[in-house]
């Protein structure tokens, strides 16, 4: 039986749902013919300390988009440096645990779904000398970032043609170029349970409307402003905020719950059904992560963008409000507020609906599934 790694970092939803999306495709597409399991790589392989780091300084950086953005022109234009300053200081501290992992596990292939993930298993199989493939998975839905560039990989997946095409154009070759539309959990809307069972859990008014706000992992951002902003609307409606990780937030929100007069909020934490959450939802504002963004607009539902935390998250954002079913608020809560009142008409909402009808939407898992079950088996369509 091959052994297939699914290896992410958990430093956002972006990094792990495709793969836990693609892992799962693979186990009902491949009953049994597949040894899959899933892990937070760094982390795992007993590199704690280097995983905390990375962990820390990513969630810094969000609460700073623009020094984050130009930070990542900086980075995609001095690719080569970039690539040999983070590797020296947030992946060769883990090489050797890498090591000896690929030494016990001795895994067929690794579907890596983060670049500094990526750097350690090329460093590794390179040092130790057992064979297996590397497959990588870049989470842009519509870029490729210089740093995603690392010789020695087998595979680069990417989730559309346009990034394929940027792949190439820095200077990877097309025979190792794949693209798949995004993966999100197959049974990610036929899994829902009844609409009824979970607004009566939440406690949702049935008689409001309903936001969904989704920042990622972290929760950062200027929730409150925008509850504020929504509150002064004046219009009474259910509020479901996804705290994620960030358990001041959620402190903070059940404190002061009681001053927003219009809202009826419904603090969550880390949520492990966000499927039935944004099905319950009338509208979802979200940070424009690729995970989250694709679930929503298979989904179907009007979308309000946060802030892009990168310039590939702008892409997505992009995408979306170019096709009518979003809008941005540029960090503003203003903007917000005119882009939700927006989205509370019935009209806008049917609108929206008819062009989702036109957008055809595929989700990617089972494809990428399929494609990795042709890499095992060595098949012409699956060998460079």
């Amino acid at each position: 039986m091959k052994k297939i790694v699914f290896a992410m970092i958990e430093a956002g939803g972006g990094h792990k749902a495709p793969a836990k999306a693609v892992m799962e495709a693979l186990g009902r597409s491949f009953p049994g013919r597949f040894d899959a399991s899933m892990m937070d790589f760094i982390k795992d392989i007993g590199s704690a300390k280097v995983d905390a780091a990375h962990k820390k300084t990513w969630k810094l950086l969000l609460e700073y988009p623009t020094l984050t953005h130009v930070m990542y022109q900086v980075q995609n234009t001095l690719a080569p440096i970039s690539r040999a300053v983070l590797y020296r200081t947030m992946v060769a501290p883990a090489i050797p645990d890498a090591i000896r992992f690929i030494k016990r596990q001795r895994p067929d292939i690794v579907f890596s779904s983060h670049y500094f993930v990526t750097m350690a298993l090329v460093a590794a199989r390179r040092r130790c000398g057992i064979d297996f493939t590397i497959i990588t998975y870049q989470t842009e839905i519509f870029t490729f970032h210089g740093l995603w560039k690392l010789p020695g990989t087998d595979w680069y997946l990417t989730a559309s043609d346009r990034a394929a095409q940027s792949a190439a154009s820095h200077g990877i070759k097309w025979s190792k170029i794949k693209s798949f539309p995004y993966p999100i959990p197959l049974d990610f809307l036929s899994s829902r349970r009844e609409s009824g069972l979970v607004a009566g859990e939440l406690g949702l008014d049935r008689e409001r409307k309903t936001f969904l706000f989704s920042f990622g992992n972290m929760g950062t951002g200027m929730i409150m402003q925008y509850l504020i902003a929504l509150d002064l609307l004046g219009i009474p409606l259910n509020v479901i905020v996804v705290t994620g990780l960030n358990k001041a937030l959620m402190a903070r929100l059940i404190a002061e719950k009681s001053i927003l007069q219009q809202l009826h909020l419904i603090p969550i934490g880390y949520a492990s059904n966000m499927n039935e959450l944004i099905a319950a939802a009338d509208v979802c504002f979200i940070k424009p992560g690729p995970a989250t963004m694709m679930e929503c607009m298979h989904s179907r539902k009007p979308i309000i963008f946060n802030l892009a935390a990168t310039p590939c998250e702008q892409e997505h954002v992009n995408y979306a409000v170019f096709r009518g079913v979003a809008k941005e608020t540029d960090g503003n809560p203003v903007l917000f507020g005119i882009a939700a009142r927006h989205f509370l008409r019935e009209d806008v909402r049917e609108e929206v609906a008819r062009r989702y009808e036109r957008l055809a939407l595929r989700n990617g898992a089972a494809e990428i599934a399929a494609f990795i079950e042709q890499v095992a088996q060595g098949s012409p369509a699956g060998c460079p």
